[in-house]
């Protein structure tokens, strides 16, 4: 009898363990993105967490660029890459990765709207506390 419960409780902890869980795993790319979004626009509004996702789609989008997220967040010294998100910059990248864009596909470049050397040039919009460029111009 002992023997029996013994393999009954066997097979059920390698049933639990072999079928799938409900809910899905994030892919990397979205993963890649929300953590970008979150150590750029943690404490930003949404809005500008969508925009930080649109410059970063905009340069796959664009030929100039490389035309995988993970290349274009991952080229140096353009985005920083953090080791944590929060659900907000999930949705953001969930979003921007399926298409919302609110920025036009001339954005292709950021900085933070009070930096300590702004750039030159006028900024398309700003959206939060970043500006958003079509040049790289300084």
């Amino acid at each position: 009898m002992k023997r029996w419960i013994a393999i009954a409780a066997i097979l059920i902890l390698g049933a639990c363990i072999l079928i799938p869980k409900p809910g899905f795993t994030e892919d990397r790319d979205t993963v890649l993105l929300a953590r970008t979004i979150y150590a750029l626009a943690r404490n930003d509004s949404y809005d500008a967490k969508l925009a930080i996702g649109t410059v970063a789609m905009n340069r796959v989008d664009n030929p100039w660029f490389s035309d995988t997220l993970g290349d274009v967040l991952n080229e140096q010294h353009q985005f920083p890459i953090g080791s944590r998100y929060d659900s907000e910059s999930l949705s953001a990248a969930h979003a921007v990765l399926s298409g919302r864009r609110n920025l036009g596909a001339e954005a292709l470049y950021y900085q933070s709207a009070d930096a300590s050397a702004p750039r030159s040039d006028k900024p398309l919009t700003t959206v939060g506390k970043f500006a958003f460029y079509a040049t790289e111009d300084l």
